[in-house]
């Protein structure tokens, strides 16, 4: 019959109870996926301010600051924002440059085969 002593207990129960920063970024993760936003989130930044960790991600558009109380693990506060990129406005503009010199070219060539020209 085995015994094991009390002093190898404390030992476990801190390494199971260890809470860091991949862990913070674990649960923000999960929480935002419960929360409907499934994608691939980028952990941005995570920062410890006093008992709280600040976790900061990006998803496309989107950014979320979730704080998380580091000795209960409970959620505390979460903010969402819809942000628009400077990539994205520039991919819009070329978006449409481009649109409209196809449609230039098509209208040059229909005219062409119409023999206006």
């Amino acid at each position: 019959m085995s015994t094991i002593t009390t002093e190898a207990l404390p030992e476990i129960s801190s390494e199971i109870s260890r809470f860091d920063a991949e862990n913070a970024t674990a649960l923000t993760t999960d929480f935002l996926k419960r929360l409907g936003y499934k994608g691939n989130w980028l952990p941005m930044k995570v920062s410890l301010d006093g008992e709280l960790y600040v976790v900061e991600m990006m998803f496309q558009k989107l950014s979320a600051k979730v704080q998380i109380n580091s000795v209960t693990k409970e959620i505390k506060e979460y903010e969402l924002q819809q942000g628009e990129g400077e990539s994205s406005g520039l991919a819009k503009s070329k978006g449409k440059i481009i649109f409209l010199v196809a449609m230039i070219s098509i209208a040059v060539v229909a005219v062409k085969l119409l023999g206006i020209f």
